[in-house]
């Protein structure tokens, strides 16, 4: 480990020590991580949740992951619906994505399509392709909401602009399924989509 590393890590920890809610953040990153000091995930745990409860969004998240992957520490579904919620709360598109899959499966929370399908809409409006691409699923196969091949479409078409991979092997089959309206009619609404996004 160089000494820049280590010296770096010392001032972040003299800052969250007083209390700075972004060095809480990133000295929690640095053992979490193993960066410019020993990995320490129950010490990153300890400044991830001193961050989160400052309503420090990314720490919020991290924390909840943490808890859902329980690799490093005990899997708790509880914390991670806890944080998970609080950071979805905020806005925060990733943590609205997760949240809805807690949602979905029963984890954490109770099982619910209904508030699935909430934060997969706010995370999917937010810009974030796995939400877009799970919220085209579900008007693909009705759950949760009325079937509508041109809503599922439009979802996955605007995955497949952020980039997603999976929105991408999902276009031949619902193209091959859609009638040539139904794919001109999404289209349409997703360009309406960026646009007003984008004014």
């Amino acid at each position: 480990m160089d000494e820049q590393n280590s010296e770096d890590v010392e001032n972040i920890r003299q800052r969250a020590e007083k209390g700075d809610v972004e060095s809480q953040f990133w000295l929690a990153v640095s053992y979490h991580m193993g960066k410019g000091i020993a990995k320490d995930c129950e010490q990153a745990v300890i400044w991830y949740r001193k961050a989160a409860e400052k309503n420090h969004t990314p720490a919020q998240f991290n924390l909840a992951m943490l808890f859902y992957i329980g690799n490093d520490v005990p899997k708790d579904l509880n914390e991670t619906a806890k944080w998970m919620t609080r950071a979805a709360e905020q806005g925060e598109a990733a943590s609205q994505n997760t949240l809805a899959v807690l949602y979905y499966n029963g984890e954490g929370v109770e099982k619910s399509i209904e508030e699935a399908i909430k934060w997969w809409r706010r995370s999917a409006e937010n810009g974030n392709s796995k939400a877009q691409v799970s919220l085209g699923a579900m008007y693909y196969d009705g759950k949760g909401v009325k079937k509508d091949m041109v809503k599922a479409l439009m979802w996955n078409n605007l995955s497949v602009e952020n980039g997603s991979e999976d929105g991408k092997q999902n276009q031949d089959t619902l193209e091959k399924e859609a009638t040539p309206e139904q794919i001109t009619e999404a289209k349409k609404l997703a360009e309406e989509w960026i646009k007003n996004q984008s004014m």
